[in-house]
């Protein structure tokens, strides 16, 4: 059973550096669970101390490296200063919303987070609202994966899911701020 759920949390934390959608395995604990190898409330925190994790390492190392990075002269051609001071000023007064987002962003969850750290974000405050985000997220998809066992079917759905739920955060979170950004860049152009 230890074994069972430490194999889980290595294989969502694996997520962080392997090309494999965290979501998969998450529905995956779920169904580890579902056979009798362990029970369903290990799987599932075994699966959220997993993201966790894998989260944090992704804010401490846009923190710690991104900003470095960003200042060196490739940095600059990457990603203009303007756009950057934009960016951690839209983290700094939206960060609950870029925590959510970045949630539920399937492919682009580690960027997000590492942005996140760059603009350094408090921390606590990171660790509590993608914690919580996460303890839901989590017990969806480990109970989808508990509930339905070995459906495919089932776990295709659930991804085209998310990702809709994704397309549809993006943009209610996104596109108001940028369209306010615009609003304002044009009448100071003025």
């Amino acid at each position: 059973m230890a074994y069972a759920a430490l194999g889980i949390f290595g294989v969502v934390l694996s997520t962080l550096f392997l090309p494999l959608p965290e979501e998969l395995a998450l529905l995956g604990a779920g169904y580890v669970a579902h056979t009798g190898a362990l029970p369903l409330w290990l799987a599932w925190l075994a699966s959220w101390a997993g993201i966790v994790v894998g989260d944090t390492s992704s804010y401490l190392i846009g923190r710690s490296f991104l900003p470095a990075l960003l200042r060196s002269k490739i940095g600059k051609r990457l990603v203009s200063t303007d756009l950057r001071a934009w960016a951690e000023d839209l983290v700094s007064r939206h960060g609950f919303r870029a925590i959510l987002l970045g949630r539920f962003l399937v492919a682009l969850r580690g960027p997000v987070y590492l942005a996140i750290g760059a603009a350094k974000y408090p921390m606590a405050r990171f660790e509590l609202l993608n914690g919580l985000v996460g303890l839901f997220e989590v017990a969806i998809l480990v109970g989808l994966g508990y509930v339905f066992g070995r459906s495919t079917r089932v776990e295709h759905r659930a991804i085209w899911l998310e990702i809709g739920v994704a397309v549809i955060m993006a943009m209610i979170l996104i596109i108001p701020p940028l369209f306010k950004w615009r609003m304002v860049k044009k009448h100071r152009a003025r």
